[in-house]
């Protein structure tokens, strides 16, 4: 969903491409690269989020194996 933020961010970044004296094939170059990284930061989360939750769940189970040992020497 476009936003009135994401509209007057893209107007800025024409305005500053427009001073550079950059022409059109440039400029969609630029966007192509945003979108490129944005996608790739997306992929990278979500591969984030899977390797957190496993070391989470691992580190709950060690958590829990201490625990268990720590009571069995009381």
């Amino acid at each position: 969903m476009i936003t009135l933020s994401h509209i007057k961010r893209g107007i800025a970044d024409l305005k500053f491409i427009k001073s550079k004296n950059k022409s059109v094939p440039e400029i969609c170059t630029v966007y192509e690269r945003k979108n490129l990284l944005k996608n790739g930061y997306k992929e990278m989360a979500k591969e984030n989020i899977f390797l957190a939750e496993m070391c989470l769940k691992s580190d709950n189970e060690a958590l829990s194996v201490c625990e268990e040992k720590l009571t069995e020497c009381e």
